[in-house]
């Protein structure tokens, strides 16, 4: 009989996540500890890929669309480098995930995070947490959904598990201490752990009929991050919204899908920029993950 105290580690946190405190400040739910410690330094870290080289500006009033949400650490950030003025489109399609989601969304809409966000007087935030997708058509698709690493979760199967084995290398080759072929040996039980799998249906939209259901004027920030379908969600977007879009900054996986992510966003009049995140900070590994940040000129004094 598996011990209670294993069982609910097994069974994942309760609908909503459950409570931490990040070194922000910042009292939220989460899905469980692994994710957090990794995305905290991502996003909210001195070396956060969404503040580097100030590529991408975030200014009080803003409108953000965020692109696979997960459990809002993003949408939180850009909040808080609104100071507290915002407008935020939270997607995240995983029913699960959600919950988290949307518990974090509805503590930033009652005003939890304003001291931590140094929201200025008045300052108005909505987080709108959406329980869908963006692509670039309506769908109802099948989803490979990571119990154990939601980040991972994804509606491409083949690419899960391309990413499972270029995984298993990267981390491998880290081991110094071991030769490579037993060091891929002692990685496997952790990566199988994580990209274990469940399926789940789930909904999808394009951003376009976003933009017509609520109305959106602009949208200054767009963020991507959808585990390997960027280029369907610039899809999503028709000619005639194309200009409402100010900024983007996209985290695509393979150096050929950032050629045609630069290759869109240039054809639509943005100046870009990119850099090889995952190689920059943990060194010789076969990760093509990349940072894609673009912006008008015209914006920029």
């Amino acid at each position: 009989m598996v011990p209670l105290p294993l069982r609910r580690v097994l069974a994942g946190p309760p609908s909503g996540g459950t409570p931490v405190t990040l070194p922000n400040g910042m009292r939220i739910r989460h899905w469980q500890k692994i994710e957090t410690n990794f995305l905290y330094p991502e996003i909210f870290g001195a070396d956060s890929v969404y503040a580097k080289g100030d590529f991408i500006e975030f200014r009080p009033g803003a409108v953000i669309v965020d692109a696979g949400a997960n459990i809002g650490m993003f949408t939180l950030f850009a909040a808080r480098q609104c100071r507290g003025e915002a407008q935020v489109f939270a997607f995240e399609p995983i029913p699960t995930t959600f919950s988290v989601l949307a518990a974090n969304a509805a503590a930033a809409n009652r005003g939890d995070y304003a001291a931590a966000m140094d929201a200025r007087p008045g300052a108005s935030l909505t987080v709108h947490a959406i329980n869908r997708g963006l692509s670039d058509t309506s769908d109802e698709v099948i989803f490979q959904y990571h119990p154990n690493f939601t980040l991972w979760s994804t509606q491409d199967a083949e690419f899960a598990r391309q990413r499972l084995d270029r995984f298993v290398s990267d981390v491998a080759g880290m081991i110094r201490v071991l030769p490579s072929r037993l060091g891929r040996i002692a990685v496997r039980p952790v990566v199988a752990w994580m990209g274990r799998t469940k399926t789940v249906t789930v909904s999808l939209v394009p951003l376009s009929s976003v933009i017509e259901e609520y109305r959106l004027d602009r949208i200054d920030v767009l963020k991507v991050d959808v585990e390997g379908a960027e280029v369907a969600v610039l899809q999503g977007i028709t000619a005639q919204h194309w200009d409402l879009i100010r900024q983007v900054v996209l985290e695509v996986e393979y150096f050929a899908t950032k050629d045609r992510v630069v290759e869109m966003l240039e054809a639509r009049g943005f100046t870009t920029s990119w850099f090889a995140s995952e190689r920059e900070r943990y060194g010789a590994v076969q990760s093509e993950v990349c940072m894609v940040y673009a912006w008008r000129a015209e914006d920029r004094p």
